[in-house]
């Protein structure tokens, strides 16, 4: 169950990410669009993590 819990938290942050790209697409002001372009960036940041510390761990039962 706890392996399901990180792939909704992953599906949501990915959705959060994409909604911060229509932000920005929508924007009619520059601090809007960096907003909406700064949540993107933090979303991929976050997945990536996430992918690593899997990796890490998944690593770390091998050895």
């Amino acid at each position: 169950m706890e392996g399901m819990g990180k792939w909704i938290a992953g599906a949501v942050i990915g959705l959060i990410g994409v909604l911060g790209l229509f932000l920005a697409a929508h924007a009619h002001d520059d601090a809007l669009y960096y907003a909406g372009l700064a949540v993107f960036v933090l979303a991929v940041l976050i997945i990536g993590a996430m992918v690593k510390r899997n990796f890490d761990m998944q690593e770390g039962a091998h050895s």
